[in-house]
């Protein structure tokens, strides 16, 4: 019985980290937009002057942050469907 809930646990933590490097991904990503905002402000200028710099720097790091996004809010939805299994089981295992 001790190792079934040592497992549980694991599986647990497991899931919680995963749910925690979900939220890291969300907010690294927010910024990534948020910086966008300061350099879209450039890109009109880089245009007028013959400078595609801006625009491309602003386009990458735009799909770079939502695709940082993306990938942890999967994360996120995936670890919280692993923990209601985990306490459903848990729950299961009590009674």
């Amino acid at each position: 019985m001790l190792e079934v809930i040592e497992k549980h646990i694991q599986q647990e933590v497991a899931a919680l980290e995963e749910q925690r490097r979900g939220t890291v991904l969300i907010t690294v990503g927010k910024v990534l937009l948020w910086m966008n905002l300061i350099l879209a402000c450039f890109v009109y200028v880089g245009l007028r002057t013959g400078s595609y710099l801006f625009l491309w720097w602003v386009l990458v790091e735009g799909i770079l942050g939502l695709a940082l996004m993306g990938v942890g809010f999967h994360e996120i939805v995936d670890a919280s469907r692993v923990l209601t299994e985990l306490t459903s089981r848990y729950f299961h295992l009590r009674n």
